[in-house]
């Protein structure tokens, strides 16, 4: 694909505001992993992260999950109308998830309904910020950047039983179809493992990390790459969590369908 946004343009706001300028870096590789200490959040961004990490709290049960009596998952799912230029997100109407067997080995072909996304989460001026940053880095043509597009919030928390290991992504080594995502880690609370791969396609691996400190981070194009998480274990005597936002850009009638 190309891109009408050159290497010497001006960072907008939306980045500055938040974190490095990846512009370059994903027009080129098509991924960029970003730490936490990278990030220049605005001081009043920074404010509001203990007010968006709390709705992790307030998650509903994932029924499909299948954890037994080693992991549960709580989940929540929404899709908005994204306008680029303005930065309004507008919440839609309630959706299952819903990915083709294809897509999804494990789960594929199922309707899957989870509670949809609060309201004082998707207000919240530092997830708006991450809705706008994770978009105005994205390699997209001008003229696709005037259009509404679909972004798709999944918040998802895996909470381990004491002494107990589980795999965080039962359907392995995958893609989840989006042209473009964002992942980033809100809380990260007594596990070990949960370490990161971007691969190929072809399942070649391209990159790799572990999400440690809230706000490591990733921005890939999901429909062209597959990712990977590793499972996490808890201590004998206390269990743990790991909280992730992901956040994912479509639109409908162009060449940024999700594959379904």
């Amino acid at each position: 694909m190309t891109t009408a946004v050159q290497p010497h343009t001006p960072a907008p706001d939306t980045i500055t505001t938040v974190g490095p300028d990846l512009r370059d870096r994903l027009r080129e590789d098509r991924y960029a992993l970003v730490s936490a200490a990278d990030l220049t959040l605005d001081p009043a961004l920074a404010a509001r992260f203990d007010d968006l990490q709390a709705s992790w709290g307030r998650l509903t049960p994932d029924v499909h999950f299948g954890g037994g009596d080693r992991a549960v998952r709580t989940r929540r799912y929404s899709d908005f109308a994204f306008t680029p230029a303005t930065g309004e997100l507008v919440p839609l109407d309630h959706v299952a998830y819903y990915q083709s067997a294809e897509m999804n080995a494990f789960v594929g072909g199922i309707e899957r309904h989870f509670g949809d996304v609060e309201e004082s989460t998707y207000t919240n001026p530092l997830f708006l910020a991450l809705v706008r940053y994770d978009f105005d880095n994205l390699p997209i043509e001008e003229e696709y950047r005037d259009r509404a597009w679909v972004c798709q919030i999944h918040q998802i928390r895996i909470e381990i039983n004491p002494g107990k290991y589980n795999e965080l992504v039962p359907e392995g080594i995958h893609s989840d179809g989006y042209p473009w995502a964002g992942l980033h880690l809100i809380s990260r609370v007594d596990v070990e493992g949960g370490h990161s791969t971007v691969f190929t396609w072809d399942e070649e691996p391209l990159a790799k990390g572990t999400f440690l400190t809230p706000l490591d981070s990733l921005i890939f194009e999901d429909r062209a790459m597959k990712h990977h998480v590793t499972g996490l274990s808890a201590a004998e005597d206390k269990g743990g969590y790991r909280d992730v936002l992901a956040i994912s850009f479509s639109l409908p009638g162009s060449p940024y369908e999700t594959l379904v």
